[in-house]
């Protein structure tokens, strides 16, 4: 169980390694990283999305980690998703989810 322990602590620490270089060289005060089971938790606060993203990558970088959670907040609000098209049309359209009727073909 000790060296299961002192695994997780190396992991942590070359996650911690990762996160910083992302940084400029030094781990943000507002992140924590939890290591269990080779799984990493990041929490805390951050500016925004961007950064959150890129220090989950990071996160998962080193070799053993199994998985990143990212309980990370942010700062500034992510960018609201701009709308789509309506879920029956485009591309993602189901052709069964269309009500019958006539369908005419050019010849």
């Amino acid at each position: 169980m000790a060296d299961h322990d002192d695994d997780d602590e190396m992991l942590r620490e070359r996650v911690g390694t990762c996160i910083a270089e992302v940084c400029g060289g030094d781990m943000p005060d507002t992140v924590t990283v939890h290591v269990a089971d080779r799984r990493v938790t990041l929490s805390g606060r951050v500016e925004d999305i961007d950064l959150s993203q890129r220090l989950e990558k990071a996160a998962a970088t080193p070799p053993g980690i199994l998985g990143v959670s990212n309980q990370l907040t942010t700062r500034i609000p992510p960018p609201e998703e701009p709308p789509g098209q309506p879920p029956a049309s485009g591309m993602r359209a189901d052709p069964a989810e269309r009500p019958a009727g006539q369908i005419n073909h050019k010849v």
